[in-house]
């Protein structure tokens, strides 16, 4: 005898617990190679989704319910059962909540992202993340709650404990929470979406990532910022994607030994020059804005089209404008230091 029971009673008990997880890698090689299969994904997807998300947590139960047959066969001084059954059902609950997580969430993967994805709006997209968080950590909940709860815990006090600790939490974690509300902002008021290029607070770049907590912004350098996400509700948001075009202003400087008529060809050719480039628009201009300390000066207004390569844009445009202006024999005012010395 061992512990009361014989060591016959403990081999059939070790043999149950261990044909427990036989009959569990059986069953989920069953699923696998053929149950799954015979639910063809493109036609049954629903059904091949349940399946092939189930079926672990189906394993695991398997040898669960395994080992609790085998305890059960034996015999162990008085409450030991009663300890058994409350883990066992702990245990239970738990696997079963982890399967619905898993089930929710390949499920809104298979069906609700394609939809979200053919959709026009970009403000699905930054919710889903969201969606797919919150639902899981609502599943989890509430399977911890109904596991605690059959086990014999005082559920009521539990969430009145998690009332007070929440408080004291939110007090500990202002800026945490400051951040989600500022992310629930940037959603309902939307000014940017996920994409879209945005200046705040001296930063200029692409939002690329918008989280609970952070969001991404990608500089015009091509580096990665992250900031929380209450800084956008504390600062001016600037929408550069919203804009029809954009707006690029920069002086040339004529040499002062020209005559008014170059200077008005001068004009002349950078609108005509600036008609029909592709990556302008017409409207682009230019005017004599005045009389540098050396150099007649024309100020000169790119109006870039959205979607068109800025930097490459800018620069095709001046070398254009510099052809254009020596083709003409217009020279540019280059400065000149002269430096005089006086003799011994």
């Amino acid at each position: 005898m061992f512990y009361g029971n014989s060591y016959e009673q403990w081999l059939i008990a070790v043999a149950i617990a261990a044909g427990s997880v036989l009959v569990s890698r059986l069953f989920y090689f069953i699923s696998t190679k053929g149950i799954k299969r015979i639910f063809d994904r493109e036609k049954t997807r629903f059904m091949h989704i349940t399946i092939d998300m189930l079926e672990e947590p189906l394993a695991m139960l398997i040898v669960i319910f395994g080992i609790y047959y085998a305890q059960r066969r034996l015999v162990f001084p008085e409450g030991v059962d009663a300890k058994v059954d409350q883990a066992a059902t702990f245990v239970v609950i738990l696997v079963i909540t982890w399967a619905l997580a898993r089930l929710l969430n390949d499920l809104i993967s298979e069906f609700l992202v394609p939809i979200i994805e053919k959709s026009d709006s970009k403000l699905d997209d930054q919710l889903l993340p969201f969606l797919r968080k919150g639902a899981t950590a609502l599943i989890w909940t509430l399977g911890v709650i109904i596991a605690l709860d059959n086990v014999g815990y005082n559920v009521q006090t539990i969430i009145a404990g998690l009332g007070i600790g929440g408080l004291a939490f939110a007090f500990a974690a202002q800026e945490t929470i400051a951040n989600f509300f500022g992310g629930v902002t940037v959603f309902v008021d939307a000014p940017f979406v996920i994409g879209d290029r945005i200046k705040i607070a001296g930063y200029d770049g692409w939002v690329r990532e918008m989280g609970i907590r952070t969001a991404k912004l990608e500089t015009l350098d091509g580096r990665r910022l992250t900031m929380p996400n209450s800084f956008f509700s504390k600062n001016v948001i600037e929408n550069v994607t919203s804009e029809p075009a954009t707006r690029f202003i920069q002086t040339i400087g004529l040499s002062c030994d020209q005559s008014s008529a170059k200077i008005e060809r001068a004009m002349e050719l950078i609108k005509q020059m600036e008609i029909g480039h592709e990556g302008l628009e017409d409207r682009s201009t230019a005017w004599f804005s005045g009389v540098g300390t050396s150099s007649w000066d024309l100020t000169v207004v790119y109006w870039i089209k959205k979607g068109a390569d800025y930097a490459g844009t800018i620069s095709t445009a001046n070398v254009a404008l510099v052809r254009a202006l020596e083709t003409e024999g217009i020279q540019f005012s280059l400065p000149m230091n002269v430096i005089i010395k006086a003799k011994e």
